[in-house]
């Protein structure tokens, strides 16, 4: 078995987010053309925000991967939200077959870092501006699905009905 662990750390994902929002925002007005980068924009000043979102992506991964999940045992620890000293990054490990093709882990790390940011973006402008959204629901759903594919990826495929896979 191949071990592989993918961090997330909580400021990177953050400045991603920011940044995809700002972008997303600038070109955005109102009915009356009054600027909405102020609304949009995920700054610092919506910190708590972003950790509840972050942990909200962080599941919807574990979730995915699953099932290669490697089982690390965990200290007894009280496990808090609110706790900004704790629990900041994501990091998990998957315990991979031996005919794994490592050549997929960094395409799939950055297609997991693309959900996280895409996840954040949706449930960020879900209320703000809804149909707009759902380009970012897609999205995750898209780059998740095409992480879960990469880690199918095997160094020698499996023939099933005349077809490789």
């Amino acid at each position: 078995m191949k071990p592989l662990t993918f961090i997330y750390s909580h400021e990177n994902v953050f400045q991603g987010v920011k940044q995809e929002s700002s972008q997303h925002a600038i070109r955005k007005s109102d009915k009356d053309a009054n600027p909405l980068f102020e609304q949009l924009v995920f700054d610092e000043a919506y910190l708590p925000k972003f950790r509840e979102l972050f942990f909200d992506a962080q599941a919807e991964v574990t979730s995915a991967v699953s099932r290669y999940m490697r089982d690390i045992p965990a200290e007894p620890e009280y496990f808090e939200t609110q706790d900004f000293s704790k629990d900041r990054d994501y990091t998990f490990s998957l315990l991979m077959p031996d005919d794994f093709d490592m050549h997929m882990a960094k395409p799939c790390d950055i297609k997991i870092k693309q959900f996280l940011i895409a996840y954040i973006m949706y449930r960020w402008l879900e209320t703000k501006l809804p149909e707009e959204s759902a380009i970012y629901m897609e999205r995750a759903g898209s780059v998740l699905s095409e992480a879960k594919n990469l880690l199918e990826r095997r160094l020698n495929p499996i023939r099933r009905k005349h077809r490789l896979w």
